[in-house]
């Protein structure tokens, strides 16, 4: 008998779904055209659970957006790639599959829980597997997920049960042991925006909480005196206690019933962004919460000393919690969070899929474990006319790099409404004692701005580039 293809299914994360107002007519709420934009920032209720308890997904977005509160990548870079394996289904609704359809998008509510949204994808994937027996199922799915999307693959895969019909996971920055920053958001509001009620009422967000003891505080002492470590669920916030356990509890469930899966069942490869400073600790002093991007000792995060994240995602955070000792070490990208929604990574790893040679073994010697690259330190929100200041080290070269030329350039994101309308480069200056190069860009009027850091010619690596998109805002 012959092999029937695999079927491809592509996660979003937060943000990557097209949603709109049950209905025929489809009163789409969240798009993100440039008035979407600016809506969300000041009417942010209508995309709030309580006011909108259901919201139908239509398809994945397809060009960078602004949420209100974070970037959110297009996914049509990351289609584009996958058409090369077949037929795309852009839409993947569970009751409207895309006959013959060898990749499916999926998207879902990403304001609700990583559970419900499990189920929908569950109502897509047997729609299209449909007329397929449960012998012909099985091994026959391999799931890409960027950040989010990936806790939804697990959830599916584990609780879900649907591990058998999997015969790979690729997950693109998914905060496997959550992240700090959505403790900042959740705590302490969104920097310029603010629009914190809505996130606070939103599940998924909570369920993106860190489910390692990121917080250390003096308030609260262990046995021989020294500062304890919290859980966020410890934190003494009320209105967060209960919702962030339950979001730990469903974590543990989700690893428990991944470790009784063989060590036969579906490969996981997990691709991490590892140079960039990121939000991966917090302290609780006198009732406020700090989050930095330092990793500190009590961390303890022996072995990943030179890991830091993609900007958005700690690196340990991106590898899921049965990998720790696992013979296969993460595919380490230099791509930060957003960008990793289309790394070129993913089609190499399923070209090696589909000739069944293993995933993991892409990150060999061909890539290397931490090969030269940029990591840049840069804010994704910035106050309107305001300089966007940044930092950037030149990460594995040993080499002097004081005379080394480092730019940035900013440009406007081309929008459905024109063409970006300029560009401004500024060289970085040499900061000898701390080892980088800094700089600001001048300010700029609201919109959407893309960040791109070179350096040409580097000894021992040639060039190197690092890219992403920013968000600047009208401040309060």
């Amino acid at each position: 008998m012959t092999e029937r293809r695999p079927l491809i299914v592509v996660l979003p994360g937060i943000g990557g779904s097209v949603l709109a107002r049950p209905g025929g007519a489809h009163d789409v709420v969240w798009d993100a055209g440039p008035g979407d934009i600016a809506d969300l920032v000041f009417r942010s209720g209508r995309m709030s659970v309580e006011e909108a308890p259901h919201l139908e997904p239509l398809g994945l977005t397809e060009s960078t957006k602004f949420l209100g509160f974070t970037v959110v990548p297009g996914y049509e870079k990351l289609l584009e790639q996958l058409s090369e394996f077949g037929v795309v289904d852009r839409r993947g609704h569970p009751e409207h599959p895309v006959p013959g359809a060898d990749v499916v998008a999926v998207p879902y509510d990403f304001r609700r829980s990583i559970v419900e949204s499990a189920e929908r994808l569950d109502a897509v994937v047997c729609a299209h597997l449909q007329d397929a027996s449960e012998a012909e199922r099985a091994g026959r799915v391999i799931v890409v997920a960027h950040s989010l999307g990936g806790l939804v693959a697990r959830v599916w895969m584990g609780l879900v049960g649907r591990w058998p019909w999997c015969r790979a996971l690729i997950t693109l920055g998914t905060p496997h042991r959550g992240a700090p920053k959505a403790l900042q958001w959740l705590v302490n509001g969104v920097r310029l925006t603010g629009p914190t009620e809505m996130l606070r009422g939103w599940p998924s967000v909570v369920q993106l909480l860190p489910r390692y003891p990121a917080i250390r505080t003096s308030e609260v002492t262990e046995p021989d005196g020294a500062d304890a470590t919290l859980y966020p669920f410890q934190l003494p916030v009320p209105w967060l206690t209960r919702r962030a356990k339950d979001a730990y509890d469903l974590h543990v469930t989700i690893e428990q019933m991944w470790n009784t899966m063989p060590r036969s069942g579906p490969e996981t490869v997990a691709c991490i962004g590892w140079s960039h400073p990121t939000l991966s600790a917090a302290y609780w002093e006198r009732g406020r919460l700090r989050v930095t991007k330092d990793m500190p000792n009590w961390l303890g995060l022996d072995g990943w000393e030179k890991d830091f994240g993609d900007g958005t995602v700690p690196s340990f955070s991106a590898l899921p919690p049965e990998m720790d000792n696992h013979e296969h070490s993460p595919v380490r990208v230099a791509d930060r969070h957003g960008p990793l929604a289309h790394t070129e990574t993913v089609a190499d790893l399923l070209r090696r899929q589909l000739t069944r040679r293993p995933l993991a073994a892409v990150h060999g010697a061909e890539h290397g474990e931490h090969p030269p690259t940029i990591g840049l330190d840069l804010d994704e929100l910035h106050a309107a006319g305001a300089p966007i200041r940044l930092s950037v080290a030149v990460r594995e070269v040993e080499a002097d790099l004081s005379g080394q030329a480092v730019w940035a350039r900013l440009r406007p994101v081309r929008s459905e409404a024109g063409t970006p309308s300029g560009r401004i480069d500024v060289r970085l200056s040499w900061d000898g004692e701390l080892g980088r190069f800094d700089g600001e860009l001048p300010g700029q009027a609201a919109g959407l701005y893309e960040v791109r850091v070179s350096a040409r010619e580097v000894p021992h690596a040639g060039d190197l580039v690092a890219v992403d998109t920013v968000a600047v805002v009208e401040g309060d």
